[in-house]
C-alpha cells in the first residue's frame, strides 16, 4: 500500500497570533481554535488546519476554506467532499496533516518518558511483554500507532487502546511509523 504524503510544519519559530491568521481559518475553525485551553494549543490546531487547506489545494485543486462536520466520536469530515478523508495532529511545535480517498489517521508524538503504569493502560499483553517500560521510543511509537488507528476508524478512545495490536497493523500494511527529529509520526490507512 502506498501512503499519501504527510504534510509537516515546524512552527517553533512562527510568531503569528491566532488573530493574525483568522482569515485563513474561516469562522468555524477560528472559533474552534479560540476555545482551546491556551493560545499555543489553538495555534497548533490552526497550523494543522492550514496544512489541510494546503493539501486540498495542492492535491485536489480545492481552494475554498473547508467546512468540517463531525462523526459520533468527534472525527472531522469534509462536508462538501464526502469522498475525501483527512487527519490532523500536533505535538509541541510540529503540526501534521494527511489527505486520502480512503479513511486515514495520522499522529505525531514527541518522544518522552512514559511510566510503566501509563504503558499498562494502552499496551496489549503481548506488547507489554515485548516493550521495555524504559524504552521511551518504542512506547511512544506504540501510542502513536494506536492514536492514528483510532483516528482512521473514527472511534477515538471509545474502544480503548489495549485491544489494538500495533504489530498486526504494521505487518498487515495498515500502519507505517517513522522517527524524525525527536518525534514519532504514524499513519494508518484503510486498504
Amino acid at each position: 500500500m502506498t501512503f499519501p504524503d504527510i504534510l509537516l510544519y515546524d512552527f517553533s519559530d512562527d510568531k503569528h497570533s491566532l488573530d493574525e491568521i483568522a482569515d485563513l481559518l474561516g469562522k468555524q475553525r477560528y472559533d474552534y481554535c479560540r476555545r482551546m485551553k491556551s493560545e499555543k494549543s489553538g495555534l497548533a490546531s490552526a497550523f494543522s488546519f492550514l496544512l489541510l487547506r494546503y493539501g486540498l489545494k495542492k492535491y485536489f485543486g480545492i481552494y475554498d476554506i473547508p467546512e468540517l462536520t463531525f462523526g459520533e466520536h468527534g472525527k472531522p469530515f469534509l462536508k462538501e467532499y464526502p469522498g475525501l478523508y483527512f487527519s490532523m495532529s500536533h505535538a509541541r511545535s510540529r503540526a501534521v496533516c494527511t489527505i486520502s480517498e480512503v479513511p486515514i489517521g495520522v499522529d505525531i508524538q514527541d518522544i518522552r518518558p512514559l511510566s510503566a503504569s501509563a504503558a499498562s493502560k494502552f499496551l496489549t499483553d503481548t506488547e507489554l511483554r515485548q516493550i521495555s517500560a524504559e524504552n521511551s521510543t518504542a512506547l511512544c511509537k506504540a501510542w502513536s500507532i494506536k492514536e492514528s488507528y483510532s483516528k482512521m476508524t473514527g472511534k477515538g478512545f471509545s474502544e480503548g487502546f489495549t485491544n489494538i495490536d500495533t504489530g498486526k497493523l504494521i505487518r498487515s500494511g495498515t500502519a507505517s511509523v517513522t522517527e524524525k527529529d525527536g518525534y514519532i509520526i504514524s499513519i494508518c490507512m484503510q486498504e
